[in-house]
């Protein structure tokens, strides 16, 4: 469960960091290679990450075979950090995607009257656009985090180590240890410590997830 976490919000700070300030400049400034960018992000919407995960697992063992020569040690698999990374990656497309399209929607007018009173054009989105957009912001928080917490199939390649299996991945293995006698009470007790996260934060955000699905949707 603690890997889990970790993962997770690892990822979605990834997430936010880097996707915020792209979908911010690609939806409210027009520059050479503005459409180019916007095309490439709606382009890997249609990638599903599951289909070249064999890809990505052989990028990253090359990775470490060389790194293994240089420092006598693997960096790239069974790492949390390199796992939220790729999570985040795999994330980027439909969150650009959809933060771009509650910032359009947003008047100009608070950008000049920011401008008028001197604030940087990195101030701007901090200070202003940004706590605007926290109904977006929130979906996409809960969004990704249902993706994150509820992965398998990457977490179980690049992570083979027992001591950095994330949450699913032991669950599976719980399941699979107890093959034809199902202990249904201890199989049950973790569908409940899955889900029980994902509740907990629903509940607490639900206002805001409404407010960003009509607002962005």
């Amino acid at each position: 469960m603690l890997n889990s976490a970790i993962v997770t919000i690892l990822g979605i700070g990834l997430l936010l960091l880097i996707a915020l300030p792209a979908a911010y400049v690609l939806a409210r400034y027009k520059f050479r290679g503005n459409m180019i960018f916007n095309l490439m992000f709606m382009a890997g919407l249609f990638i599903n990450v599951n289909y070249i995960i064999v890809p990505i697992f052989l990028m990253l063992n090359n990775g470490d075979k060389v790194i293994r020569s240089w420092f006598g040690h693997p960096f790239l698999l069974n790492n949390l950090f390199i796992l939220a990374l790729v999570y985040a990656a795999m994330a980027l497309p439909f969150t650009i995607y959809l933060l771009s399209g509650y910032f359009k929607s947003l008047p100009k007018e608070y950008e000049e009257a920011a401008s008028v009173d001197g604030a940087s054009y990195f101030r701007t989105m901090v200070q202003v656009i940004m706590p605007m957009a926290k109904p977006s912001i929130v979906t996409v928080i809960l969004f990704n985090f249902l993706s994150f917490w509820n992965e398998y199939i990457i977490s179980m390649t690049l992570l083979t180590k027992p001591g950095l299996k994330t949450l699913p991945v032991g669950l599976m293995n719980l399941m699979a240890a107890q093959k034809s006698s199902v202990e249904y009470g201890q199989m049950y007790a973790g569908l409940v410590l899955v889900m029980l996260p994902t509740l907990i934060l629903y509940i607490l955000v639900q206002k805001k997830l409404t407010q960003g699905m009509t607002s962005a949707g």
